[in-house]
């Protein structure tokens, strides 16, 4: 599938082969940015737009551990917002590559290698199963591939 509109591994923004640099435009497709079973795809104004992805849209550039009335993971995000860690949604893919669900589980995340160690710098390891994890609020949450 051909798109005039792309996304490149590093969530750079492209419009016909040349980088898209104004910030208005990111924005205003972030808000309109969709997922279906074909792929990503852009609705403004009633018209739709098929993107080329190389793997997500959003990237994982900050984590931190806040502790008020629970625990808690914040993400930053490329797109300028922060959110709550989904942590049921947490997976690691081929390559050793975590991810996981943001925007309401709306849509994949990729975590940049320095916010996937402050995720991980929190880890605990089971020495019976061998297998590492994160208690947060008395629940554990296995850090493991998954598909």
């Amino acid at each position: 599938m051909s798109s005039n509109i792309r996304v490149d591994r590093d969530g750079v923004w492209y419009f016909q082969g040349r980088e898209i640099i104004r910030k208005d435009i990111i924005s205003l497709f972030y808000a309109s940015l969709h997922l279906d079973e074909a792929g990503y795809y852009l609705e403004i104004k009633g018209e739709r737009e098929r993107l080329e992805v190389e793997d997500t849209v959003f990237l994982v550039q900050g984590a931190e551990l806040v502790k008020h009335s629970e625990e808690t993971f914040v993400i930053s995000l490329n797109d300028g917002t922060q959110e709550r860690l989904d942590l049921t949604s947490f997976r690691i893919a081929e390559g050793n590559i975590p991810y996981c669900l943001v925007k309401g589980g709306r849509f994949p995340a990729r975590f940049l290698r320095l916010p996937f160690y402050q995720v991980a710098q929190h880890a605990l390891h089971d020495e019976e199963t061998n297998e590492y994890f994160l208690l947060l609020n008395g629940k554990k949450y296995p850090l493991q591939s998954g598909a």
